[in-house]
């Protein structure tokens, strides 16, 4: 036994990083798997797609369908995520849905390594370090972000685990480094650094490193939603001001308001937090390390903001523990319950740990995504021949063309300046239209409805198959 610790301890890192390696391996065949079979969405993959290929035809972040908006558009008029400058050479070389799906499931690969060099930082060699790399690929959010399409936000994992290991290790340098690279990849993550300013001011007491995160990331965040992103849109920042994507209406329409109804009616508060989505979200973040950010100290502070951001919006994607939103909270609450358990006596943390990876396999196999979990569906990843019968008639669409196409299949014709998705923007007046009716619950009467539809206002019909049809203006 004593032989098996000693060769663990030595190999730690290399276990570790055999562990990445085959997370990543396996999570990039079923990520392609799932968008070659057409199970991968216009929303969200189409859109992003998009943007990269119209910024490789030197049209800038340019997009047709975020926003809802079908005039070509400013993605930057949506979100803040220059880091896609970083992400488009890549790109570049191989321009396709399943290099974007690849290069998040190796930043999803990677966030396992400053999470570890938290816990070799703060644990015991062996076992209780390892444990947390098992507990981060268990962790739900992990699995469900990566087999759904590609999202800005699985790409902030790595560099908050490091933000969190190098604030703890004092290299103040790396951590701020560290922390702004996270203000890059989307216009909400400088209230994470928020979290961090507060928690540096009451567990370090560095006023001058406190205070400058602090009004940094408040500053950042104001500039970015209140300059930068109407730059780019000429009017508010969508997600307070617009009707269709107003997700905080029920505390205010902008921060100020936000934050002082907050704290002047916590009866509205309480309601809006205290819901069963809700608390079964917190269950399902919380449970599977049981809770030990509660007694990580003042080190609880740092996801304090990113669940304000989630719970307090009437958006039930933002508090599920299956979208790519919880993403933060992967580095966030793994990183606080390493030091949560780094604060037990010695002689109970090695128990504790055994069951936090006890409770993450339970919570993995109920609720998870990973292959051995209850709800993991095969089929997601399995190709339907009806679009194996139909697909070759998508060729048909000449490369310049406008394309209005259902869910399913816009993420597959995204390599053209005018593509809208039926389902939310309707036809738009494209020239092509590929209909699918996996987006009418396969209702054959339902695809009829619509094709006679789209015939009344001027399109024919000029190819058709199992659910699918092709159609022309």
């Amino acid at each position: 036994m004593a032989e098996i610790r000693r060769l663990a301890i030595r190999f730690e890192p290399h276990l570790v990083a055999a562990l990445a390696l085959a997370y990543f391996i396996l999570y990039s065949v079923l990520s392609v798997l799932r968008h070659t079979t057409y199970h991968s969405f216009g929303p969200d993959l189409g859109i992003f797609d998009q943007v990269f290929w119209n910024t490789t035809q030197g049209r800038f972040f340019e997009s047709t369908m975020s926003l809802v908006q079908p005039q070509p558009h400013s993605y930057l008029a949506d979100h803040f995520s220059p880091v896609y400058l970083l992400l488009l050479p890549f790109y570049a070389l191989i321009p396709r849905p399943e290099t974007l799906l690849v290069i998040q499931t190796l930043f999803l690969a990677l966030g396992v390594w400053p999470l570890y060099l938290l816990a070799r930082l703060k644990l015991e060699p062996g076992f209780q370090r390892l444990v947390w790399a098992l507990v981060y690929f268990l962790f739900l959010p992990v699995a469900f972000i990566n087999l759904f399409d590609f999202h800005e936000l699985a790409l902030a994992v790595l560099p908050l685990g490091f933000a969190i290991y190098f604030l703890e290790k004092g290299r103040s340098g790396l951590f701020l480094l560290s922390l702004v690279s996270t203000f890059l990849v989307k216009e909400e993550m400088p209230l994470v650094g928020v979290g961090f300013g507060a928690y540096i001011l009451l567990a370090k007491r560095s006023w001058k490193l406190g205070l400058g995160v602090l009004a940094g990331s408040l500053a950042a965040f104001f500039v970015v939603i209140r300059v930068i992103i109407p730059a780019f849109g000429g009017g508010s920042y969508a997600y307070f001001a617009s009707r269709f994507a107003m997700r905080y209406a029920d505390l205010g329409t902008t921060p100020q308001e936000i934050i002082r109804n907050a704290f002047t009616n916590p009866g509205r508060l309480v309601r809006l937090v205290v819901q069963g989505q809700k608390l079964k979200f917190l269950v399902g973040i919380f449970g599977p390390v049981l809770g030990l950010t509660a007694i990580s100290g003042w080190a609880a502070i740092l996801v304090l903001p990113t669940l304000g951001i989630l719970l307090l919006s009437n958006y039930a994607p933002q508090y599920a523990f299956s979208s790519q939103y919880s993403a933060p909270l992967i580095a966030l609450v793994i990183g606080t319950s390493i030091l949560g358990l780094a604060r037990l006596r010695p002689s109970i943390r090695g128990p504790v740990a055994a069951a936090v990876l006890v409770s993450s396999l339970a919570f993995s196999f109920a609720f998870g995504d990973l292959p051995f979990s209850r709800h993991f569906d095969p089929r997601l990843f399995q190709s339907e021949p009806r679009y194996e019968a139909f697909v070759h008639n998508l060729d048909r669409i000449p490369p310049g063309a406008s394309v209005a196409s259902e869910n399913n299949l816009t993420p597959h014709l995204s390599h053209r300046r005018f593509i809208y998705n039926l389902e939310y923007q309707g036809p738009e007046n494209a020239t092509y239209l590929a209909l699918d009716d996996a987006a009418l619950n396969r209702s054959t009467a339902a695809l009829q409805r619509q094709i006679a539809g789209f015939e009344a206002i001027g399109y024919r019909t000029i190819a058709t198959g199992d659910g699918l049809a092709l159609m022309q203006r």
